[in-house]
């Protein structure tokens, strides 16, 4: 089973079940490093009709964009004292997002 700790969900979870906690053994995952990210978001463009140094680019910014909220979410953190989790399905959404919207774009401009 994978949770997400974004939300209320996981702790109402818990709650309901405590044998998740008392019986299990949680696996914290650490963060992905750059390289893999590119590798990632390069994998998700493959698809996409796009040169191949534009979508080089393209994986280099989603991945500027993920590692750069990591960072302000440990800024936040810090002096806020709440937490914002940055995760891995976070990071697909992202691409995803930008696929969805590539899209719509060139449809409008095709019209």
């Amino acid at each position: 089973m994978c949770f997400s700790p974004i939300g209320d969900a996981l702790r109402n979870r818990i709650r309901n079940f405590p044998a998740l906690v008392n019986c299990t053994s949680i696996d914290w995952f650490s963060e992905w490093p750059k390289d893999a990210l590119e590798s990632v978001a390069e994998q998700f463009l493959a698809d996409i009709d796009l040169e191949d140094n534009v979508r080089k680019q393209c994986a280099f910014m989603v991945q500027h964009f993920h590692t750069s909220t990591q960072k302000q979410a440990a800024r936040f953190l810090k002096y806020q004292k709440r937490n914002y989790y940055v995760t891995p399905t976070s990071y697909l959404e992202l691409i995803n997002s930008f696929k969805k919207l590539l899209f719509s774009k060139r449809e409008e401009v095709a019209q």
